[in-house]
């Protein structure tokens, strides 16, 4: 799995759960666990109005993103069960917009008659013969580290799969491989020049780079692979691992994607070539996707069109394993359900070759109700930051488009969801160079004195995600469900007089699931 192996799973689990693990993952079972919860979770005054979430239990890493006979599919881990890890299986949601999703039935359960106890982490693809196959990392009892897998769809609709032939297709024990650790995970399926590869995650614990390991297809059937070397490395001083790695066309150029889990969680990509000669990428542009610890496990779309969506997985569980990490109080504070899907991103490049992240255009049909204001000036009249709170705009699912000109200020900004007097709630200060959004520090190194900061900002209940200067910047947010002190919005400023250029702000319908 990209996000943490089966056996840190269970170890988690047999510290804070009941003693039964026993669950069975079929459709039956996990039909009953989301009937079970559905009159609760539907008062629920936290769970998003706009945004996937699973239909109960736990939520986990999106996987085997594709565009489908007209439809963008979804697969994502799920602990069906509770809402704690544990027990995955590969949920299912489609949608003809990125926007309204449906909730295909629990079919994708686990091959039991294999062996396996749970599916992980993978990827899909369209073959030449017209089949589509899903590739995935699980492990079996007593058995050396995680193997991959592939099935193939046996339905139009992706909605169930079949495993054939040689299964799985590799292990650590393939001739060649360096002495992986036995969490080499998350296989990622890929053509170009009419040839088949593989890439994965895989640690080295004992030197001082991060591999990502590339394999080539040697028979039609895909179920043969010849180690081929690295396809890149990265300093382990900077990432200490790649998990869920992805290499895909953009424009005229291919990107890199992967999430790093220490030194903090995050989102990463890297622009460059892909040289089928040699099999090796070269880096010409690094950045980070989401500078949150909130947005973690990043999925690609690529449609019939040629466009490239982001998926990205906001979780809602911490993890004790990492000294650094701060786990008090969780994230998440509900029993029912856990975690979300960020709202999908269209990806493309600037003239700089940096990436530029967008929502996409179909929320606007969720638009009610529009907003507007412009060149309110936000004085400050002593040592303490001014709270302009805006009397007629009120909700606690919203889009927001604003503009601030810093001009003499030490720094503005606006609070969202925040009490009558503005405090509490998501805070965003600018300061210049330097963007904070509740607390995620994001440096702003192509801004220059006298230039405009734009936000677009969604709210929804609990979750905000803020696209700045046209998606150059992106940070995703999941409150605490103490900190949400109301549905109020303020602007803020501190150090001197800053202005709101514009304000364009409208409520945001839900959309059915």
């Amino acid at each position: 799995m990209k996000y943490v192996s089966y056996l840190i799973v269970m170890i988690f689990l047999s510290g804070c759960t009941s003693p039964k693990q026993d669950w069975k993952l079929t459709p039956e079972n996990i039909q009953q666990a989301y009937d079970k919860v559905a009159e609760s979770l539907a008062l629920d005054p936290f769970r998003p109005g706009f945004h996937l979430t699973p239909p109960a239990g736990c939520m986990g890493d999106p996987n085997g993103g594709i565009f489908h006979d007209g439809w963008y599919h979804i697969f994502y881990g799920q602990q069906p069960f509770a809402w704690h890890p544990g027990a995955w299986f590969w949920a299912h949601a489609r949608s003809k917009d990125l926007l309204h999703w449906e909730h295909m039935p629990p079919n994708l359960t686990p091959a039991f008659d294999l062996g396996l106890n749970n599916v992980g982490s993978g990827s899909t693809m369209h073959l030449k013969n017209g089949i589509t196959r899903a590739w995935y990392s699980a492990s079996r009892p007593n058995e050396k580290g995680m193997h991959f897998w592939q099935a193939d769809f046996t339905r139009p609709d992706l909605s169930q799969w079949e495993h054939k032939g040689k299964n799985p297709i590799l292990s650590l024990d393939h001739p060649g491989l360096p002495a992986y650790d036995g969490f080499w995970r998350d296989p990622f399926v890929f053509s170009s020049g009419g040839r088949t590869f593989l890439i994965a995650c895989a640690d080295l614990l004992e030197e001082d780079f991060v591999p990502v390991p590339i394999f080539e297809a040697l028979n039609e059937d895909l179920s043969e692979w010849e180690y081929k070397g690295n396809l890149l490395t990265v300093p382990k001083h900077k990432y200490r691992n790649l998990e869920v790695p992805e290499l895909r066309p953009l424009g005229d150029t291919w990107i890199f994607m992967a999430s790093v889990d220490a030194p903090v969680d995050r989102c990463i990509y890297f622009t460059g070539e892909f040289d089928l000669n040699t099999l090796t990428f070269s880096l010409q542009n690094e950045g980070i996707i989401d500078y949150s610890g909130h947005y973690y496990a990043q999925e690609s779309i690529l449609n019939d069109q040629g466009n490239l969506h982001l998926m990205g997985w906001m979780p809602g569980w911490d993890r004790d394993w990492l000294p650094t990490y701060m786990n008090e109080p969780l994230k998440n504070e509900n029993k029912s359900w856990n975690g979300c899907f960020a709202l999908p991103r269209k990806l493309s490049l600037d003239t700089a070759g940096r990436l530029i992240q967008q929502p996409v255009t179909t929320l606007r049909q969720l638009r009610s109700d529009p907003y507007m204001l412009e060149d309110i000036k936000l004085p400050v009249d002593g040592p303490m930051a001014s709270f302009e709170v805006l009397k007629e705009l009120q909700g606690n699912q919203l889009e927001i488009m604003v503009q601030f000109d810093l001009l003499h200020a030490a720094f503005c900004g606006i609070n969202v969801l925040s009490d009558a007097d503005g405090k509490g709630g998501l805070f965003i200060n600018w300061s210049g160079n330097m963007l904070n959004v509740d607390g995620v520090m994001v440096p702003l190194d192509d801004w220059k004195p006298g230039e405009l900061l734009e936000l677009h900002m969604f709210v929804d209940k609990k979750f905000v995600e803020v696209f700045v200067n046209g998606g150059r910047y992106c940070i995703t947010r999941q409150l605490q469900e103490t900190h949400v002190k109301g549905d109020h919005i303020a602007l803020t400023s501190l150090g001197g007089t800053a202005i709101m250029r514009s304000l364009q702000a409208w409520k945001m319908r839900n959309i059915e699931q």
